[in-house]
C-alpha cells in the first residue's frame, strides 16, 4: 500500500482536489445565496469544475495496463464497477433514501431517470470507463502493435459508443442515466487520454515546454476572452451553444492545468538570482522540510539567528539561479514569507483530491448549515461572508466525517471511504 501511494502522480492529486473545491464552492454558492450564477466567480467555476474532473480521468489511463483479452477486460469492468457504481448506489439507497429519509432516492424509477439531482458524476464516469474500456480491447487486438492503426480503431470504437449512446437516449430518453451529461463530458475524457499518450513525448522534444507553454496561453486567452462576454451556464442547449461550452471549458481546464503544472510542480528551472528571507516558527529542522531543502540548492549560503523572545528562527539564503538573459545583470530580491505555505497549501490540495469521492458523496448532505431567512444575494458583504463560511465549515466537517468513517473497518468498506 505505501508503495502504491508514492508511485501516486501528486499533480493529478492536486487538480482533482482544485476540482472538488470548485465544486463545493459552486454548491454553496447556489445553496446559501441568490442570483450566485450571474456572477463572474460562478462563470469561471462551472467552466472548469466537472470538465476538469473528466479530463483528468481520461489523462490516468495512461497508468492503466493494455487490455489485450478477456480475461484483463473482465477484471478492468469489474473494478470500475466497484469503484463508481457500488459507491453510487450505497450512497443514494442507503445513505440518501433509508438514513436521511429522501424519498426521491428510493423511487428506482425517479432515480434513474433524474440522476443530475442525485450522483451522476459517478453514473457518467462509469459510462464512459465502460464505452473506453471495451474500446480500448477492440484497439488492442485489431492494432497488432500499430500505434497508428490502434488509435484510429480507438477513435472509430469510441465515436461509435458515443452513437449507440445517442440511440438509447431516444428510446429511453435523454435523461436516462444521466446520458445527455454522458455524451457532453465524452469529449473531455478523450482529450485528457490523448495528452496522455503524448506528453511524455512532447516534455522530452527539444521545443517541448515551448510547445506546452504556448497552447496554455492560447487557451487561457480563448477561455478567458468567451468567459468575459458570455455566461456559459445560462447558454441554451442548442448546437453551437454546446460547441462553445465545450471549447471554452477545454481551453479553461488546459490553461489550470498549465499554470497549476508551474506552481506546484518540484522540477522548476530557470529564472533569476534571488535572495530570499524566510521566518520560520519553531525548530528549524522541523519546520524546513527536505522538498524546500532541495530548492534551495547546493550553490546557498545559510545563516540561522535564534531569537527566544518570539520563539523564531530567522533563515537567509543566497541562491544562484542561473539567467539566459545575458543583457540582464544579476537581480536581488528580497522577499519575507512563511516558509511551509506552499507545502501546506499544496498539501491542501493533495488531500482533497485523494479524499475527492469521499468529499463529493459527503459534502451534499452538509451544505448550507448557516442560513438566512432573508434572501441574500451573491454580489453582497453578506453574501461574500455566508458563503465562505459555510465553505470553510462543509470543507471541515467533510474532514472530520471522512477521519471518524475510517476508524471503522465496516463503514470504510461499506462507505468506500478510502
Amino acid at each position: 500500500m505505501q508503495a502504491k501511494e508514492e508511485n501516486r502522480n501528486q499533480f493529478v492529486d492536486i487538480m482533482r482536489g482544485i476540482a472538488m473545491l470548485l465544486v463545493v464552492l459552486g454548491h454553496t454558492m447556489t445553496g446559501c445565496t441568490v442570483d450566485s450564477q450571474k456572477s463572474f466567480l460562478f462563470n469561471i467555476i462551472w467552466s472548469l469544475q466537472m470538465p476538469l474532473f473528466i479530463l483528468i480521468s481520461g489523462y490516468v489511463t495512461k497508468y492503466s495496463r493494455s487490455i489485450s483479452d478477456g480475461k484483463g477486460l473482465w477484471k478492468y469492468m469489474k473494478r470500475r464497477t466497484i469503484a463508481y457504481m457500488f459507491p453510487w448506489a450505497v450512497w443514494s439507497f442507503v445513505v440518501r433514501g433509508i438514513i436521511f429519509g429522501q424519498d426521491g432516492f428510493l423511487n428506482v424509477r425517479s432515480l434513474l431517470w433524474n440522476m443530475d439531482s442525485g450522483y451522476w458524476f459517478l453514473a457518467t464516469i462509469w459510462t464512459i470507463s465502460m464505452i473506453f474500456g471495451i474500446t480500448s480491447f477492440f484497439a488492442e487486438r485489431a492494432g497488432k502493435g500499430n500505434m497508428l492503426k490502434k488509435q484510429i480503431i480507438l477513435l472509430m470504437c469510441y465515436l461509435a459508443g458515443m452513437v449507440l449512446l445517442v440511440g438509447i437516449g431516444v428510446l429511453l430518453g435523454m435523461s436516462f442515466f444521466a446520458i445527455k451529461l454522458t455524451l457532453y463530458y465524452m469529449p473531455f475524457y478523450y482529450a485528457g487520454f490523448l495528452y496522455g499518450q503524448f506528453d511524455d513525448k512532447i516534455m522530452e522534444s527539444d521545443n517541448g515546454k515551448r510547445i506546452i507553454d504556448c497552447a496554455v496561453a492560447i487557451c487561457f486567452i480563448i477561455w478567458l476572452f468567451v468567459i468575459l462576454r458570455v455566461s456559459l451556464y445560462e447558454m441554451s442547449d442548442g448546437g453551437f451553444g454546446i460547441i462553445l461550452r465545450a471549447a471554452t471549458s477545454l481551453s479553461g481546464c488546459v490553461a489550470i492545468c498549465g499554470f497549476c503544472k508551474g506552481i506546484f510542480s518540484s522540477k522548476c528551472g530557470g529564472g533569476n538570482s534571488y535572495m530570499v528571507r524566510s521566518k520560520f516558527a519553531g525548530n528549524l529542522p522541523h519546520a524546513l522540510s527536505a522538498t524546500q531543502f532541495n530548492q534551495i540548492g547546493q550553490n546557498s549560503c545559510i545563516m540561522q539567528s535564534n531569537r527566544t523572545e518570539s520563539d523564531c528562527s530567522e533563515l537567509y539564503y543566497y541562491s544562484s539561479f542561473h539567467s539566459n538573459d545575458n543583457n540582464c545583470a544579476k537581480q536581488k530580491q528580497s522577499v519575507e514569507i512563511y516558509v511551509d505555505w506552499k507545502e501546506k497549501l499544496n498539501n491542501f490540495f493533495l488531500w482533497a483530491g485523494k479524499q475527492s469521492l469521499e468529499i463529493y458523496m459527503i459534502h451534499g448532505l452538509l451544505l448550507n448549515i448557516f442560513k438566512s431567512n432573508v434572501a441574500i444575494q451573491f454580489s453582497s458583504i453578506e453574501g461574500y461572508l455566508l458563503t465562505a463560511g459555510n465553505f470553510a465549515l462543509t470543507m471541515g466537517l467533510c474532514a472530520v466525517t471522512i477521519h471518524l468513517l475510517k476508524q471503522n473497518i465496516v463503514l470504510k468498506k461499506v462507505l468506500n471511504i478510502r
